[in-house]
């Protein structure tokens, strides 16, 4: 697992090395503190990660961990260019030998690994999927309690077929794993760049272009759900499915561009107004990802 990672550790530390080496005017000697970090903190994480599944802890639990471990280090050792930053990597030698100390009457846990190395499989089939079709690709499905104010049952008046895909792009967003995991990540790592970047021009084309990017993102959610069982239950006039997508998009697009607007306006407060571009950005993808389903549908009737 280290050594297959590796080559991406080297290839970030080359493509950095020029320009850590002209803004601290042409000093490199904390940037070699930085290459070994980057280079002994994945094999020690791996470690720790190997102790942490035997002691049956879970994984979120040890992604937190890493990442305070991890982001701490490089901050240090990049912007306050101390030695302290070495702490990091005796923080992950010390864990890991408290792990494996307590762990030293643990069994090895065969399940937890397989269900992992099933994971890992599952996560390259839905990458391979981006590009192609790929057979007996599972959907699994999450409960998100906090999410369930959006799933309220319908009334008498909206319990019928022009509500119906509404509802249930709605659900199926809401309650899937992995478009709800691909958008949320989409719009935080938006956000974390227009709060850090905090330039007027550059934020909004980076706002703009994640919109853009998160609905462009949900074209094979359509596809999924329009040409999945239900269907085939309750068959309805594809027109009402499109009508449904479109109104379940502009809601994804309101909620996305409320979170970039109060970004943009705590970033750049005498800029706030520009943020309505973000709106526009969305109508227009819409529109235009809409016009091609009907024009697609249009063809398969043919």
């Amino acid at each position: 697992s280290y050594f297959s990672r590796i080559g991406l550790q080297l290839l970030i530390l080359i493509v950095l090395f020029p320009l850590f080496f002209v803004i601290n005017n042409r000093s490199f000697e904390f940037y070699i503190m930085f290459a070994v970090l980057m280079l002994v903190m994945p094999y020690l994480g791996l470690l720790v990660k190997w102790q942490w599944y035997k002691y049956k802890l879970e994984s979120w639990s040890l992604h937190l961990v890493l990442f305070i471990v991890y982001a701490s280090g490089y901050y240090v050792a990049l912007d306050a260019k101390n030695l302290s930053s070495l702490t990091s990597i005796f923080v992950l030698i010390g864990l890991a030998i408290l792990l494996k100390y307590q762990n030293k009457n643990q069994l090895f846990p065969w399940e937890r690994m397989i269900k992992s190395e099933q994971q890992h499989h599952m996560n390259y089939y839905k990458f391979v999927n981006m590009f192609t079709d790929v057979k007996h690709l599972k959907e699994t499905a999450v409960r998100r309690s906090y999410l369930d104010p959006l799933l309220i049952t319908p009334k008498n008046k909206k319990f019928n077929e022009n509500y119906m895909y509404l509802y249930l792009f709605i659900r199926s967003f809401a309650r899937g794993k992995d478009a709800f995991n691909i958008i949320l990540r989409l719009v935080v790592l938006a956000m974390i760049l227009m709060f850090w970047l905090a330039q007027p021009l550059i934020t909004l084309i980076i706002g703009s272009l994640f919109m853009y990017i998160v609905l462009l993102q949900m074209a094979q959610f359509y596809t999924q759900q329009a040409y999945g069982l239900w269907p085939q239950v309750w068959p309805i006039p594809d027109t009402k499915v499109i009508k449904g997508y479109e109104q379940f998009l502009y809601r994804l697009m309101f909620i996305v561009g409320v979170l970039f607007v109060i970004v943009y306006a705590i970033t750049l407060p005498m800029y706030s107004y520009y943020g309505l571009l973000f709106f526009l950005v969305g109508w227009l993808t819409i529109r235009n990802v809409v016009k091609k389903l009907k024009y697609q549908e249009s063809l398969l009737k043919d």
